[in-house]
């Protein structure tokens, strides 16, 4: 029980942790207890769900969920008492790392107890259920009740805080138009926020899309990773230490008493930043050079795009921005990410299939007609409905297009140009990556089902991060930076630096971005698709 159970609520507290919300922000609540236990529960195998039905009282009607928050109710009552100090962790203020010898502690100094603590014990307590009914030192029903709230709590960076301010709860904030405080913002303002605004309150389809990144979604190839840790005891520690990494970064970086947060330095979804800005010019000139870098970037025989290839992108995109175009880009990033366009280029995978932006969902693709080799923007730039201009390439002229308002400064109301920024860099990842710009029926490649070395993939999710991670093991000891500093050379003095002038060389946007596109199916029918057949091994050929 030990691995499945921990593993399963593991999945389910990071879920809803790392941006469950909004870009950049973590919550949890009422709300996101009682989707992360139903998730968890979803995920168990048979065994061990069957452990979960068997341990829940009847009224519970085997639904673990209807119970997650039963240790915030009964917290405060005479017999329970003493699990007060279990629901958090108060380390040395600024010291953004956790130590439990020094730091699991209730405020007499009695020592274990913590939320750290606490899902170490109570874990402990459920490896007794195969020791039968006979065994009665532990209320396993309440210890399951317990683990499956603290699990969610120790996932929650501000339930890790500094001890002056007890995570935020002295730090007085307002949300948007109410009074509020740290603590509370990302404990539950920030979920019902999200509800409100992409979900239409309906938390049925916030689970369902927050499943679907498990399933098939940005988390997906995440999962197998957040279980890793050597024991029991350092499970915790490295669940406690990520939380207090995260209270640091995002919960207390530049909040001040008294603030109103307002959703404005956590999240790009609101309003433009663009108040008081000077009216710098972007023209095709000063965008295009940051488009340009996306070309080609990764290894020298493939292309592949993922996470770390639109990061790494965005990085060396902003390098060799010039100084207008540079400044511009700084003013309409959100503040919190302290000017690196990097920390949100993976910001339209996060929301694609969110309520409010399923309409972006076909501006990632191009689908060309099967065995053509060639882009028609007439003819291939359209949704699955028929709708004009869905497509990437109709995309990256769009969001383009949008950025050239910047010039009119913040009496133009008609785009969000912060969200125009973060399309744009994202798309322009996109277009470039060949298995973007692919067949209809086999939808790009994702219905290619094949092996890559050892394990099941797609021919899809090959190019668009197999190949870049295996680049990274293979070649950089899996350290991103040095991955970077590498592709970096290649642009300034490398394979690259006399080419790059003749990848802005096109008559007008639209030129551009019909370039784009035909280089891209003309690169996936050469390499990407070439002799790859359904269950094929690549193994990296």
């Amino acid at each position: 029980m030990e691995k499945t159970t921990v593993e399963a609520m593991r999945f389910l507290a990071l879920m809803v942790a790392l941006f469950l919300a909004v870009p950049a922000a973590q919550s949890w609540s009422k709300e996101g207890h009682i989707m992360t236990c139903r998730i968890a529960q979803s995920l168990l195998d048979e065994g061990p769900a069957e452990i979960v039905r068997n341990l829940l009282p009847d009224y519970a009607e085997g639904d673990l969920s209807s119970l997650c928050v039963w240790p915030d109710q009964i917290r405060h009552w005479y017999k329970y008492r003493w699990t007060s100090p279990l629901h958090f962790i108060d380390t040395p203020d600024k010291a953004c790392n956790f130590d439990y010898s020094r730091d699991c502690h209730d405020p007499k100094g009695t020592e274990d107890m913590c939320v750290a603590g606490a899902v170490s014990n109570f874990t402990t307590q459920l490896l007794h259920y195969h020791h039968g009914t006979s065994d009665r030192r532990y209320n396993l029903t309440e210890a399951l009740l317990f683990l499956a709230h603290f699990m969610g709590d120790i996932h929650q960076p501000m339930h890790v805080g500094f001890t002056s301010d007890e995570g935020g709860n002295t730090i007085q904030v307002r949300w948007f138009r109410h009074k509020s405080n740290l603590h509370h913002v990302w404990d539950r303002e920030i979920i019902l926020t999200a509800l409100a605004d992409y979900y239409e309150k309906d938390t049925e389809v916030f689970l369902q899309d927050l499943q679907n990144n498990l399933t098939q979604g940005v988390w997906s190839d995440d999962i197998s990773s957040w279980g890793e840790c050597e024991d029991l005891s350092s499970c915790p520690t490295k669940y406690a230490t990520e939380s207090i990494n995260l209270a640091c970064k995002w919960g207390y970086n530049g909040v001040t008493q008294g603030e109103t947060l307002a959703g404005i330095k956590r999240s790009i979804e609101k309003k433009s930043l663009q108040d008081d800005r000077s009216m710098i010019v972007i023209s095709m000139g000063r965008i295009l050079p940051m488009m340009a870098v996306l070309v080609l970037v990764l290894v020298p025989e493939a292309q592949s795009w993922s996470k770390e290839g639109h990061i790494l992108t965005c990085k060396i995109a902003q390098e060799l921005l010039e100084e207008d175009a540079a400044e511009a880009v700084k003013n309409l990033l959100p503040r919190y990410v302290e000017g690196d366009l990097s920390k949100l280029c993976t910001w339209p995978d996060q929301i694609r299939h969110w309520y409010k932006y399923r309409w972006s969902s076909p501006l990632h693709f191009i689908d060309t007609p099967d065995g053509d080799c060639s882009f028609n923007y007439a003819r291939d730039c359209h949704d699955q409905h028929g709708n004009e201009d869905m497509c990437v390439a109709g995309a990256v002229r769009n969001f383009t297009e949008q950025l050239m308002h910047y010039r009119e400064g913040s009496s133009d109301r008609r785009y969000n140009l912060t969200e125009s920024l973060l399309f744009l860099s994202h798309f322009m990842g996109d277009i470039h990556q060949p298995m973007h710009c692919g067949w209809t029926s086999d939808a790009g490649g994702n219905t290619i089902n094949l092996r890559w070395f050892r394990r099941k993939s797609n021919l899809h999710h090959v190019w668009d991060r197999d190949i870049i991670l295996q680049a990274m093991s293979k070649y950089y000891d899996k350290d991103l930076d040095i991955f970077l500093e590498d592709l970096q050379k290649n642009f300034t003095t490398g394979m690259w630096s006399n080419e790059i002038p003749s990848w802005v060389d096109c008559e007008d946007l639209s030129s551009c971005t019909d370039e784009y596109a035909a280089e891209s199916i003309g690169l996936a029918c050469e390499w990407g698709y070439k002799n790859v057949t359904n269950g094929e091994t690549l193994a990296g050929k």
